[in-house]
């Protein structure tokens, strides 16, 4: 017999493994083309298993997308502020792009197409936006003491459509013009940390 905080561990465990496995499928065939059959085969674990820790599928996709959100956070918050010029933001192929892998960047784009058409999809990406903005707002601030809040703001704003522009576009686009990058990442950082 298993003890409570044993027990909700197991449950924990088991909701992580249906999740990754969900992860890899709505990467390769969307949150709507992905199939409860395809993340109990990706999992390991029967339909009846999965249905004992999620009530629908729905909820498996709502549970995928709070997880991305919050790793996309987690991964901005860790590397924005490491950053003095837009060089490697811009360059998907840059270290900075290294700790967020493809199967994450799928799930990016797939999270941003049903934010689209999803209002609670856009209200956890609003909510782990603000969170995100105030932790930059934070490290920015010491980065950039001399700044006012108001440029800074903007500044955190611009950064973040500049990554999500990169994250949506550039991933895609292997034939984009480096010298053309080169020099517009010249006119942002000086306008940016200059």
């Amino acid at each position: 017999m298993l003890s409570k905080s044993e027990n909700d561990a197991f449950v924990r465990q088991r909701q992580q493994i249906i999740i990754s496995a969900a992860k890899i499928c709505f990467s390769r065939s969307g949150f709507h083309g992905a199939s409860m059959a395809d993340i109990s085969r990706e999992s390991g674990l029967g339909a009846g298993q999965i249905y004992r820790y999620f009530e629908s599928k729905e909820f498996i996709v709502s549970e995928t997308i709070k997880s991305i959100a919050t790793s996309w956070r987690v991964f901005l918050q860790d590397n924005l502020p490491k950053q003095s010029s837009t060089r490697d933001i811009i360059d998907a192929e840059s270290p900075f792009w290294q700790d967020w892998p493809y199967q994450d960047r799928c799930l990016l784009l797939e999270m941003y197409s049903e934010a689209s058409r999803n209002q609670s999809v856009r209200e956890v990406l609003a909510q782990e936006e603000q969170l995100l903005i105030a932790d930059l707002e934070k490290a920015f601030s010491r980065q950039y003491a001399q700044v006012s809040p108001q440029q800074r703001n903007e500044r955190i704003q611009f950064l973040l459509m500049l990554v999500d522009g990169v994250a949506c576009r550039a991933f895609g686009d292997k034939n984009l013009d480096h010298h053309e990058q080169g020099r517009i990442n010249g006119i942002l950082t000086h306008h940016l940390f200059g």
